[in-house]
């Protein structure tokens, strides 16, 4: 008996994928024939306002220390309120921040409840997120990617209440990178990637982790190792300059190497 592997980077999208790929093939065409970044912003929250969310925020994360000004340039997408976003940058919260301190790590998607757990906050810390309640953003999702020149992207929805499961939040991450890919293209910050080439069987392997097969399953599928079909994914995202398997299958959609 072959025993299952995990791989770095190459989790699966979704056990129900397929049961969702309509529904998220829309929101990716909707997001797709938007031609401003606040377009792309409205059809994002209206997708998010199912979870409940009312407010979306999505930038690269700028070096510690930057300058207010700078800080403000890298956000990307903002349905955000304005006072609290003055307040926030004003003071110097982004350096303070421990989503952000989780965003630059790289962390797995995080309700903003589980925070205490996932990293070590001082009081300082809380009184940020318990500001942000001021502005009825009681609860949020924060998803980390990169952008292609790898530089920490921070994602969040935010709202008084959320209900967002699992399987929910990888179809987030699948979406909210797509839609900065698009976001980041319309406002020429991002280099278009209009040489990548993938192998055959790179497509072949990409297409089926799209379906929502691991690495193991997509290695039976194709007859192939789990080995080699893992490198295959290693060397799709490295082509790609992503580092996660959602994010690559995300640009592939973008860039029309996959559909």
């Amino acid at each position: 008996m072959t025993k299952k592997t995990n791989h770095p980077g190459s989790e699966r999208i979704s056990s129900n994928w397929r049961q969702r790929f309509d529904e998220t093939s829309a929101i990716l065409e909707e997001i797709r024939q938007c031609s401003s970044a606040e377009s792309i912003s409205k059809s994002l929250l209206t997708y998010a306002g199912r979870f409940g969310a009312t407010n979306l925020l999505a930038g690269a994360i700028p070096l510690p220390f930057a300058s207010q000004r700078e800080q403000l340039s890298h956000v990307m997408l903002a349905v955000w309120p304005g006072e609290w976003t003055t307040r926030y940058f004003s003071n110097g919260y982004l350096n303070r921040d421990p989503t952000i301190r989780l965003v630059r790590q790289g962390a797995a998607p995080f309700c903003w409840s589980e925070v205490s757990n996932l990293c070590k906050v001082c009081p300082f810390d809380l009184r940020i997120m318990h500001e942000a309640k001021e502005f009825r953003l009681d609860e949020g999702l924060t998803i980390a990617f990169s952008t292609v020149e790898r530089h920490p992207v921070g994602f969040s929805i935010a709202g008084e209440k959320l209900n967002a499961d699992p399987s929910d939040r990888l179809a987030l991450q699948l979406i909210m990178a797509y839609a900065f890919g698009c976001a980041s293209a319309l406002i020429g910050g991002m280099h278009q990637h209009k040489s990548v080439h993938l192998s055959p069987r790179q497509l072949d392997v990409l297409r089926w982790a799209s379906e929502g097969l691991t690495v193991d399953e997509i290695a039976e599928r194709l007859n192939i190792s789990s080995n080699t079909a893992d490198s295959h994914l290693r060397a799709v995202r490295e082509r790609l300059r992503v580092s996660s398997t959602i994010h690559a299958v995300a640009e592939a959609l973008r860039l029309g190497l996959i559909s």
